[in-house]
């Protein structure tokens, strides 16, 4: 099998190789894109420095070994800017992973939705209207969720413009396309998205409570075009079956995974009582299906207690 991706879009996909050499038109994006000749292995070849990390097929072995299918976890270079063009725009997301810049390009009367602050720069035809967006409901949601209530419109007007866009935190940003189904955000995950995207609280019941994330998740659904940024790089994961990640991790994930959160397997009777009440190391979120996370390589929390250390104290 060869494993690639869209060179516009970053659209993972996976073919026979009697696909090998021909040109084939992304389903994402709409882009013509190369199929390589061969996809390359982890444990077989090099990758050189800066360049594309190809994935391997972890299914297979796994198949051969009478084991279930494991997650396979894609990446790419540091470097990489990551461009595509839909029906509502064109984007390019550049400085990644540390310090994510998303620059959208908006034809006249195009717009965009982003929440407040998000905003780095914009030319001078583009109008900025302020508001709340999808009623009282979607909105009450939406503060829930760890976001502002109201929701930045930008507009292009006398011509084309362009606007950039930073998130709060250090790290990436990522782009995800809305056809009808739904994906949930990590709170304070959203950055800004197209028309036709509807984007509010879903409360979690018990499973928010012992998260330790927040008992409302944001909820991304309608048909569009939707950016996300992390604390960290992001890496997305497809789920063929099952996959445990820590709570404080998660980014994104498809609605079409189930999840439930527990703790890390392994623990002793007592330890688990108090990763329960206590958090911390241990509390874990079992995602179960066939669907994508996306996952972040830094923890917040983490960073806050490791720098607590280092943080001034009036001596006495």
């Amino acid at each position: 099998m060869i494993e690639f991706s869209c060179p516009s879009c970053s659209k993972k996909y996976r073919v026979q190789d009697s696909f090998a050499g021909k040109t084939a038109r992304c389903k994402e994006c709409g882009e013509p894109m190369p199929i390589p000749a061969a996809a390359m292995d982890f444990a077989e070849e090099p990758v050189a420095a800066g360049a594309p990390v190809a994935r391997r097929s972890a299914a297979a072995p796994a198949q051969a070994a009478g084991r279930s299918k494991r997650p396979v976890m894609n990446s790419s270079a540091a470097a990489e800017d990551l461009t595509g063009s839909t029906d509502n725009f064109s984007y390019r997301i550049s400085q990644r992973p540390d310090f994510a810049l998303i620059t959208v390009n908006l034809e006249e009367g195009q717009k965009v939705f982003a929440e407040p602050s998000a905003m780095a720069s914009m030319t001078p035809n583009i109008t900025l209207k302020a508001g709340f967006k999808g009623g009282l409901g979607k909105t009450i949601g939406r503060a829930l969720g760890g976001e502002s209530m109201i929701i930045n419109t930008f507009v292009a007007d006398n011509g084309a413009g362009e606007v950039t866009f930073a998130a709060g935190s250090m790290g990436d940003a990522a782009h995800y396309k809305l056809t009808g189904n739904t994906l949930m955000l990590q709170r304070g995950a959203f950055m800004l998205h197209s028309d036709g995207v509807e984007v509010t609280g879903k409360w979690q019941g018990a499973k928010g409570f012992f998260s330790g994330e927040g008992l409302v998740l944001l909820k991304a659904s309608g048909e569009g075009d939707i950016f996300f940024n992390s604390y960290g790089a992001i890496l997305s994961v497809d789920v063929t079956d099952e996959y445990i990640v820590d709570t404080g991790y998660i980014v994104a994930f498809e609605d079409t995974l189930q999840y439930n959160i527990s703790v890390l397997p392994g623990l002793r009777g007592g330890s688990k009582l108090k990763q329960l009440f206590f958090g911390g190391e241990g509390l874990v979120c079992r995602f179960s299906g066939q669907g994508r996370v996306w996952i972040q390589t830094r923890h917040v929390q983490s960073f806050l207690s490791f720098m607590n250390a280092y943080r001034p104290r009036k001596s006495n």
